[in-house]
């Protein structure tokens, strides 16, 4: 089971606001991160730099949804759309 405070915070009612616009920042800052890597004017250490940033977000982004869905498991309510 997962501790208590991270039941009560990723606990929340469907369509939460804050949540939605986490995950919409998230989202934009993958992409925005993706296109830095993608200019044909970076160096490859530059370019390196910005893959890892967006990786990083990803990797954020999953654990954060991969909670959720546990959360809403432990407390028998219906996973989110």
């Amino acid at each position: 089971m997962l501790p208590q405070p991270i039941i009560h915070g990723f606990g929340f009612e469907k369509d939460n606001p804050v949540w939605k616009a986490t995950l919409m920042l998230l989202d934009a800052s993958i992409e925005s991160e993706t296109a830095y890597a993608l200019q044909k004017e970076n160096r490859g250490e530059d370019r390196a730099y910005h893959c890892g940033r967006a990786e990083a977000l990803v990797a954020f982004k999953s654990v954060m949804l991969s909670t959720r869905e546990a959360v809403l498991k432990d407390i028998g309510r219906p996973l989110d759309e």
